[in-house]
């Protein structure tokens, strides 16, 4: 049945999807009928993939989809059962026959055939012919022994049950159970086969990441000057190129021959004829890159190839900072355009912003807060690429115009850049941003949750490994490390749904704020100053008033305030010997101690040990013994009015108004003594 608003204005009618029931085929058996079901057809109407095909060409639905876009079934050949119920589960994922929720996107189904292709693999080296084996117990525990063997991630191992699970959705469109009883436990099950926990995505080390980001932006203010000299000189190039393609053909079609053609003027070796058109071509290379040899400091052009590797580098630098000092996600960075920077100003401030499409929780425009070094990296890329985005044809009519696209080759289109990886790491390489030592331990520090990923990934010596997610990853990092945000800012920034989420891309960050920190030299002497000044005038003053003082070291000092010993004897010779570390005085809310670490500190948890202190260490003065009055008062105010305690719990707060009694009494303070009641059992 025909569904015109599926379709475009201009899509042929004869080719618009009509129903076909391929489950009854399947169960009919009717096997020419179901191999002829079409699965995808290109804007034209031409068909990109049958049922029967061995692998299905989807890039039409795909449209956005960064991988390869199509499903892979040959595998199975010589096990058609497996490979129609492969095909079938396919099928239904992408046409949505669970119909619970909402229809997945491509990169969901993808990655869900991509799991259940271990499983079939697995079911064809066992020769069983249909999923519904897997849920024999025997078989299963096989199954477990050989994703064991695997030694996949906890990660990985969850996807391949989730994508099982999955396939129990499709058991009603299939009109055939697979013959669980049950869903898979795929949380317990994955931490039952694999101890590699979810490995996080690297924090880039801050020496690195300023070698990766400076060399960019150095790229970046070397060629804005020279940007409309430099796109000028790419359309002369492929001017040229097609000039002589032109010439060269011209004389084939004319029946010239060549080494590289065969008697009917077909081309034999394209290698040869590319040389050819080059030798033809009306202008040399070196002619129309002239206007550029010499100009930009540190960069050297000497031929059209050193050329072509510095507009990729310099396209390279642009998606560096936007990414970079932006965070957002790949799929987002690749929807920028020449219009997405702009200037918005709010109570008075200016803030730069990128704005794009997100797509993580439905598709709709967004902006992100970015550095104002973004602007000059959208004027570049969008001066490079003018020419290159009115000749491509965008897979999607909705995100047209975006930025990053290249002519790999004179001889073809430009195309959409797709493997940002793999451009980022030759990035890396070209400028020897090699892994140091102390890069490989900061690397360990700042990713507690990534050592298998720094054991496989990051080597001393070699090219650090980048990748776009590792920019958002380092901004929430080194925001929360530096404190140039908060984690709700970040969770805006990021357009994350939970908090949660913000907090795991900034995991490490305040750890490594806190290791950070410093204290000024001359502040700390300042201070170590004034705590010995004021450590020495409170041992004179014990020593030299008539003050009371309690305590086991405090009455000590009142009984020798005649005889003053001579490391008492002045201020001075006090404060020489606080600053030697002869003399010390830690203090309380209880009391003082002249012990220092050599104190048994039982006076920690029970301050009433003080007061009698073993190690006669012990000084308590005035404003010490106000807090034991206040302790005594609360004490017995407790003790009066509670009425079921225990016989520990009465010694131990009977031990502490004794105490706060002593205190008091050596202190003339007045106050009635607790009498506890005597309560009587009969037996």
């Amino acid at each position: 049945m025909h569904n015109p608003n599926l379709y475009a204005l201009d899509y042929p009618k004869e080719y618009q999807f009509e129903s076909v029931d391929v489950i009854e085929l399947f169960h009919q058996k009717n096997w020419n009928s179901l191999n002829e079901v079409v699965i995808c057809r290109d804007k034209n109407g031409d068909v990109t993939a049958r049922f029967s095909d061995n692998e299905w060409d989807l890039n039409p639905y795909a449209r956005n989809y960064r991988g390869k876009a199509s499903f892979n079934f040959q595998d199975w050949n010589d096990t058609v059962e497996l490979q129609i119920e492969l095909k079938l589960l396919a099928y239904g994922w992408l046409f949505h026959r669970s119909r619970r929720g909402q229809a997945p996107t491509f990169s969901t189904v993808w990655s869900k055939v991509s799991r259940m292709r271990i499983v079939y693999r697995f079911l064809k080296e066992e020769k069983h012919f249909s999923l519904r084996n897997l849920s024999n117990k025997k078989t299963f525990e096989a199954f477990k022994e050989f994703l064991i063997l695997k030694d996949s991630s906890q990660r990985n191992l969850q996807n391949i049950f989730i994508a099982v699970n999955s396939a129990m959705m499709l058991e009603h469109w299939l009109e055939y159970s697979f013959g669980f009883t049950e869903k898979l436990q795929v949380i317990a099950l994955s931490k039952a086969l694999s101890k590699k926990e979810a490995q996080q995505t690297l924090v880039i080390p801050e020496r690195i990441s300023d070698a990766i980001y400076g060399k960019a932006i150095e790229l970046i203010q070397g060629a804005i000057e020279y940007k409309d000299i430099i796109a000028d000189i790419e359309i002369r190039l492929q001017d040229n190129y097609l000039k002589g393609k032109h010439i060269v053909d011209l004389k084939i079609k004319n029946g010239a021959r060549f080494l590289w053609t065969d008697a009917s003027g077909n081309i034999t070796d394209s290698q040869k004829y590319a040389s050819t058109i080059g030798a033809y071509q009306p202008l040399q290379t070196k002619e129309i890159i002239s206007p550029l040899l010499n100009q930009i400091t540190d960069v050297k052009i000497k031929n059209v190839i050193d050329f072509r590797a510095y507009i990729g580098q310099l396209i390279t630098a642009c998606f560096i900072v936007c990414g970079g000092f932006s965070g957002m996600r790949e799929s987002e960075l690749e929807k920028l355009t020449p219009n997405s920077y702009y200037v918005d100003s709010v109570n008075g401030r200016d803030f730069h912003l990128l704005q794009s499409s997100t797509f993580k929780l439905g598709e709709k425009r967004e902006t992100w807060v970015t550095a104002p070094f973004a602007k000059q990296a959208i004027e570049l890329v969008s001066t490079l690429t003018r020419t290159w985005r009115s000749q491509i044809e965008y897979p999607d009519s909705r995100y047209t115009n975006t930025l990053w696209c290249i002519q790999k080759a004179r001889s073809r289109p430009p195309v959409l850049i797709r493997k940002w990886q793999l451009r980022l790491r030759i990035f890396c390489r070209q400028f020897d941003i090699l892994v140091s030592q102390a890069d490989y331990q900061e690397c360990l520090e700042s990713n507690p949750n990534s050592f298998a990923k720094i054991q496989n990934l990051v080597t001393i010596g070699q090219p650090w490994l980048l990748s776009p997610h590792q920019f958002r990853r380092s901004l929430a990092f080194y925001a929360i490390k530096y404190r140039l945000t908060t984690t709700v800012g970040l969770k805006q920034q990021f357009k994350h749904l939970y908090l949660a989420m913000t907090e795991w891309y900034a995991n490490g960050g305040q750890l490594a704020s806190m290791r950070n920190l410093t204290v000024d030299s001359e502040i700390q002497q300042a201070l170590d100053a004034i705590n010995a000044e004021m450590t020495a005038s409170k041992i004179f003053r014990q020593w030299h008033s008539d003050d009371p003082l309690s305590g086991t070291m405090g009455k000590t000092i009142v009984k020798m305030r005649g005889n003053v010993p001579h490391i008492y004897s002045s201020w001075e010779t006090i404060y020489a010997a606080v600053k030697k570390g002869t003399l010390t005085l830690h203090g309380t809310a209880h009391s003082y101690c002249k012990n220092g670490y050599d104190c048994d500190m039982e006076g920690v948890v029970m301050p009433q040990f003080c007061v009698d202190c073993k190690g006669q260490g012990s000084i308590i003065d005035k404003d010490q013994a106000v807090w034991w009055k206040k302790k005594h008062q609360s004490l017995v105010c407790y003790m009066n009015q509670e009425e079921d305690m225990s016989l520990t719990e009465i010694s131990h707060f009977i031990t502490q108004i004794r105490a706060a009694e002593n205190v008091m009494t050596d202190f003339n303070m007045p106050f009635t003594p607790f009498e506890p009641e005597l309560k009587v059992t009969e037996l």
